[in-house]
Order: structure tokens, then C-alpha cells, then sequence
């Protein structure tokens, strides 16, 4: 009877050693990418278009970046974890800025007052953007987030997600310019932000 405790016990040892293991090859396999991700500066291409004054600027940004700024590095098997969770979500930052450092969302640029450009960024906007595959599906944005710097940088930015993304597809992101009214721009991002 004794023996048989003792096996028991090196079994059940030997299983969390390798669940361990398991864990910690995952766990360190995350780290290098994330080490990856840092010495590359986080961000992919920049795609910069101009129009009537106004820069227009997207970039992709990987998820694992706003993980770490939400989570900290703390607790890796965690990332790692929401890593996964979130690998068919994209975000794209995007930023306008006035050729002269003005403030964009005043009335002579918008045609609405303040409050209503600030409402406008902050939730009415999803719908000017739209994601294409390169398989060719569109895909809406399921999310925006006005990133607030009350008049301290010149540009304005929100954060723009889409869900359901094959993780290895290349996007073009397509915005349709309803706030400063200059039309439709695409931004092609050939590549992804980084590459797994």
C-alpha cells in the first residue's frame, strides 16, 4: 500500500514537472516576441496621406502592445493567454493633424461645435471605417476609442479594432471622411505588424 502512495505521489510530481514545462516553453516563447516586438519599436508601416491641410495617419499596432500596457510584465502566462484570446483582432491607430498644429475638431474645420466633433470621435466615427481582406472581405469596425490629450499634442487619435481577422491577412483599411469632409482614403498595409 505504501508503494503504491509513493507512485502515486511520483506521478502526480512527474505530470505538473511537465504541465510546468509545457507552460514554460509557452511562456518563454511568448517573451522572445515580445522582445522582438520591442527592438522593432512595436509599430509596422505608417501610412501617411494629405488632404486640405490635414495629415492623415495609420498605423497597425500589434495587440500583445496594449496588452503590456494594460497588464504590465508581470505576469506573462497571462499575456500569453489574452495573447491568444485576442489574435484575430486588430488595431489601428489613427491620427489627423493639422499642417499647422490647430486644434481639428473647432467649428471652422468640422462645421459642428466642439462638443459635437468631440461626440463625433469619440463614438460616430466607427462608421467611416471599413477593413478589406486580402482575401477581398470587408469587415466593419466593431470598436473606436478617442484617445483624449486635451490640446497638449497637436494631433488628434483613436484606436480603431476589427474582429475576426485571419491573423497571417494583409488589410487595407478604408476611411470615409465625414468630419473634415475630403473624400475616401485607403491605406494599404502590406504587411503585417509583425511577423510570427
Amino acid at each position: 500500500m505504501k508503494g503504491n502512495r509513493i507512485i502515486l505521489i511520483i506521478f502526480a510530481l512527474s505530470f505538473l514537472m511537465a504541465c510546468e514545462s509545457g507552460n514554460g516553453s509557452s511562456t518563454t516563447a511568448f517573451s522572445q516576441k515580445l522582445f522582438e516586438y520591442e527592438n522593432q519599436g512595436w509599430k509596422s508601416q505608417r501610412i501617411t496621406q494629405f488632404a486640405d491641410g490635414i495629415h492623415y495617419r495609420a498605423t497597425e499596432v500589434p495587440n500583445e502592445y496594449y496588452l503590456l500596457k494594460s497588464e504590465g510584465k508581470n505576469n506573462l502566462h497571462l499575456l500569453d493567454s489574452l495573447s491568444r484570446n485576442f489574435e484575430r483582432e486588430r488595431i489601428i491607430e489613427f491620427e489627423f493633424e493639422e499642417i499647422n498644429e490647430e486644434d481639428l475638431l473647432k467649428e471652422e474645420f468640422t462645421r459642428m461645435n466642439y462638443d459635437e466633433s468631440v461626440t463625433y470621435m469619440a463614438s460616430r466615427i466607427q462608421g467611416d471605417f471599413i477593413a478589406v481582406t486580402s482575401g477581398n472581405d470587408t469587415i466593419a469596425c466593431s470598436g473606436v476609442q478617442f484617445e483624449r490629450h486635451f490640446k497638449v499634442s497637436p494631433f488628434k487619435r483613436i484606436l480603431i479594432y476589427f474582429n475576426n481577422i485571419d491573423p497571417s491577412e494583409n488589410l487595407q483599411l478604408i476611411y470615409r471622411d465625414r468630419l473634415f469632409d475630403n473624400g475616401i482614403f485607403k491605406f494599404k498595409f502590406n504587411e503585417l505588424p509583425f511577423k510570427t
